[in-house]
């Protein structure tokens, strides 16, 4: 609908709101009716329950021919309402760009409306809108939450140190960013493993980010001018703030710095009562900027030369603690009519009964609407997709079933790790509908007798507002945990993949990149000995009781397909492929790896010359110039990595039968030097296959 049509039809509604208010008298006896009294009523619109759902307002998804004569300014629908309720206001929940047109028609977003009313029960109301033909449906604005508890606990200086070099970046705070880099030491946790993290750091090496990307948090607000983010954040640069007009014509006015869902203008606000600062922390951890000397870094924030992604503020919390469909709808739908590719999502509906898309899409149409036209491959926003991402928090209830609209089938839901690299038990949803996981943090990694281990939670940028009613006060960095956390890792090495394939020209299908992204990923069961049924010693404290945990209930891929690794989803995306090897100790045998799935079946009768590898690879893997550290031995790779670490080799090898059997080159006629290249990447343990990904 254009916004000329929205604002005539404002303009006209309330001239016949307040010629219908000579019937308000009439229903003030009636504001209690049993709604089974209600006359006509048709109860099977109304599709969804009023629990936990918005006081005074109703989703209204009217006929094609009712939403057409609004959209040309016929009211009478809205006097006919009137009659019946006190409106205060009915307007269309949608608001669509010029040119959306067609494709918001294909997903129904015009026929969706949102009435206002006082005086009356929210089911009364319901109850008697289904008694016009016009209205198809009703819904009840469900709640919408964080996907995490909220709690924070401020910046703690650890006593971790890395050696001179070891860290890409001068960001005084990364060296405490384990979910980035885990050392084992650096999360606060005596029970942390090496290496349980996301293995950006080699990753970085190949890219850091790309402004054409842009990643939308659909979420509370994110603060513009927070100096670890300032550079990063997406503007509206057609847009002049505060002039009250729609300078651009995309149908929002002055959105300069995104959109305010809840109070439906551009005005991204986090300095109000209650405010949780709880957005601006899961944009720094997609993009705080690197390399600017302070505080954090971010997954996809550039190399320090203006190239990080950039991130859209989206706000649907006004306080951070709750919002309804209709915000979070409208979310999806800025997000993909103003260039977004990705939409970040660490939010979701409370863990109800609803077990199948089917009933999500059939409970909650606002909403769902909202997601089909962010997917829609006609809103595309990207050079190298033909369609839109959307990453979501599984949920903080331990239920073993994903909340929506993460558990979608189209969107990708992610589950949530401690520094263990087990899961974070006393909290995640884990089971049917998840699909993969990442750091989250978890307090009861190890000993929660230390303070230090609340940085066994993620650390990232705050809000730090003056208001003394704002649970943020006077912190620019936090530490905070949940799946909330997790989806935005997912989400930023989504963004830094999508930047390398700006980098290095290829394109993908959605559902190719989807693929690589959820195969990107290390054997969680595999990393920490603990991982098997059985073992009862991960627990968490609710109610002053301690809760062990028996971790077999979360085996067998109900965590997802493994713990996302940047370092595999940029070889996915240059066609590399990757073996897994273990970590040697010093005193340990190189060990052998078969090429054959790299080489053909005639891998093991090659004649190999040698294998290639530079000085930065060797030091990524902790590989000595021994030979023996690096070398082609009886047709197999042997290797001995000593530390935690990702890079490329190049093996060389004759093609044709060598009749010396010396690698000199001296083949037959037609035999000739053939060469592959090798992505290694070193853990605590190899992949069960052999370590081909």
């Amino acid at each position: 609908m254009h916004s000329i049509s929205i604002n005539r039809a404002f303009a006209l509604l309330t001239l016949t709101l307040l010629a219908a208010s000579s019937c308000v008298e009439e229903l003030h006896d009636a504001v209690n009716t049993p709604v089974s009294a209600v006359p006509g009523a048709v109860m099977t619109k109304v599709i969804n329950t009023p629990e936990d759902s918005e006081e005074g307002a109703l989703l209204l998804c009217l006929t094609e021919e009712a939403s057409d004569a609004y959209a040309s300014g016929d009211l009478s629908l809205a006097a006919q309402f009137a009659e019946d309720i006190q409106v205060k206001s009915l307007k269309p929940v949608f608001t669509i760009a010029p040119g959306k047109e067609k494709v918001a028609r294909r997903h129904n977003l015009h026929r969706w409306f949102k009435i206002e009313f006082e005086g009356m029960d929210k089911s009364v109301a319901a109850a008697r809108l289904t008694t016009f033909s016009d209205v198809c449906q009703v819904q009840y604005n469900k709640t919408v939450v964080p996907a995490c508890d909220l709690s924070f606990t401020p910046y703690i200086p650890s006593r971790t140190e890395f050696a001179d070099g070891a860290l890409p970046f001068n960001d005084p705070m990364l060296k405490d960013q384990w979910h980035y880099i885990n050392d084992g030491k650096n999360s606060g946790s005596n029970t942390a493993v090496a290496g349980a993290d996301i293995a950006v750091k080699d990753a970085w090496k190949l890219t850091g980010g790309d402004p054409r990307v842009i990643v939308a948090v659909l979420d509370s607000p994110v603060k513009y001018d927070h100096p670890d983010l300032a550079a990063n954040m997406w503007k509206n640069e057609k847009e002049i703030p505060g002039n009250g007009e729609d300078d651009d014509k995309n149908g929002y006015i002055d959105d300069y710095y995104g959109w305010n869902c809840e109070r439906e203008n551009g005005d991204i606000n986090w300095e109000g009562a209650r405010a949780s600062g709880h957005g601006t922390h899961v944009a720094g951890v997609v993009a705080a900027v690197n390399g600017n000397g302070i505080g954090v870094s971010g997954i996809a924030g550039g190399t320090g030369n203006n190239d990080g992604v950039r991130i859209m503020s989206c706000q649907i919390f006004e306080n951070g603690y709750s919002t309804n469909l209709d915000a979070s709808a409208n979310g999806f739908v800025y997000a993909a009519q103003n260039g977004a590719s990705i939409a970040q999502c660490s939010f979701g509906l409370i863990n109800g009964n609803y077990t199948s898309d089917a009933e999500y899409a059939g409970l909650y149409g606002a909403e769902y609407a909202g997601v089909q036209f962010f997917l829609d491959k006609e809103n595309n926003n990207s050079d190298i997709l033909d369609g839109n991402i959307i990453i979501a928090a599984a949920g903080n209830e331990r239920a073993t079933i994903s909340s929506y609209p993460a558990a979608l089938e189209e969107v990708v839901s992610v589950t949530a790790l401690g520094p263990d690299y087990l899961p974070a038990v006393g909290y995640t949803n884990y089971g049917p509908g998840c699909n993969i996981a990442a750091p989250g943090g978890d307090f009861y990694a190890g000993d929660v007798t230390s303070v230090e281990n609340n940085r066994s939670r993620v650390l990232s940028t705050f809000i730090n507002t003056a208001n003394d009613d704002n649970v943020g006060t006077g912190h620019d960095y936090v530490y905070m945990q949940g799946t909330s956390m997790a989806c935005p890792h997912v989400s930023g090495v989504a963004a830094l993949g999508l930047s390398y394939a700006y980098k290095v020209g290829k394109k993908f299908s959605r559902e190719e990149y989807i693929s690589m992204l959820l195969t990107s990923v290390n054997h969680i069961e595999d990393v920490n000995a603990n991982f098997k049924d059985g073992y009862k010693g991960k627990f968490y404290i609710e109610g002053g009781k301690y809760n062990y945990v028996d971790l077999g209930a979360y085996r067998g891929g109900k965590m997802g397909t493994g713990g996302i690794d940047a370092w595999k989803l940029l070889m996915n995306v240059e066609g590399t492929p990757s073996i897994s090897v273990k970590v040697l100790g010093e005193d340990e045998k190189a060990k052998r790896y078969d090429l054959t799935e790299y080489f053909g079946g005639g891998a093991t009768d090659l004649t190999y010359i040698g294998v290639e590898c530079d000085a930065a690879t060797r030091q990524a893997l902790g590989l000595s110039d021994d030979a023996a550290s690096l070398e082609i031995k009886y047709g197999k790779l042997s290797i001995k990595p000593t530390k935690v670490g990702s890079g490329k080799i190049t093996v060389k090898a004759l093609a044709g039968y060598d009749e010396d059997g010396v690698a000199d080159g001296n083949t037959q006629i037609g035999g000739m030097e053939i060469s592959r290249t090798i992505s290694i990447v070193s853990r605590g343990v190899a992949a069960g296959n052999g370590g081909w990904l």
